[in-house]
């Protein structure tokens, strides 16, 4: 959940999460969620650029390594299934982990990780649909991650329910960490 500084949530105390961190720039709240689906539904293009922007600054502000920090060594965006990406045109994920990506200097694989099934839309959802939405629903396909600090990079955070199926499938394929980069945690 969103703390005034870097920390662990009580929740996370209680029931520690699929993901090792979770790493938000701001809460989804206005300006940027007109923003967000500006971009995502309307593919605004001066959208992208401002959002693109706001991706490396969550990236320089948060992802600083320290002596307690963990570097992420390679930068993966959450997929969209093959018909929404059609649908869309673009992948809104891939376009702010490629900059997270270049700012870091770490690699990007967006091909490996692949959401094998369409699913409906998480933004109607509870948090237990949201769960049994996602399960199974993707798959790596790429080398193996033996040893790998992996960041997967979204625009929101919700219930953590797609970072969490994501983390399991990557842990599978032998991450030794999963880190989420969001945008807006809401």
């Amino acid at each position: 959940m969103p703390l005034p500084e870097a920390g662990v949530c009580p929740t996370c105390i209680r029931q520690p999460p699929a993901l090792d961190a979770l790493h938000a720039g701001w809460a989804y709240a206005w300006p940027l969620d007109q923003l967000i689906l500006a971009y995502k539904h309307g593919a605004s293009t001066r959208a992208e650029r401002v959002l693109a922007v706001l991706a490396q600054e969550v990236a320089e502000r948060r992802l600083n390594p320290g002596p307690d920090r963990h570097r992420a060594d390679l930068v993966i965006p959450v997929p969209l299934h093959g018909g929404r990406l059609r649908e869309r045109g673009f992948n809104q994920a891939d376009v702010l982990a490629r900059r997270v990506a270049a700012v870091r200097g770490v690699a990007l694989d967006n091909r490996g990780l692949r959401r094998e099934r369409a699913t409906d839309s998480q933004q109607a959802l509870g948090r237990k649909a949201r769960r049994r939405n996602v399960k199974g629903a993707f798959a790596w396909h790429g080398p193996d991650l033996d040893g790998r600090h992996v960041l997967v990079v979204d625009d929101v955070a919700t219930t953590g329910a797609t970072l969490s199926a994501l983390a399991g499938v990557l842990r599978q394929a032998g991450a030794a960490r999963v880190e989420g980069l969001v945008l807006a945690r809401a």
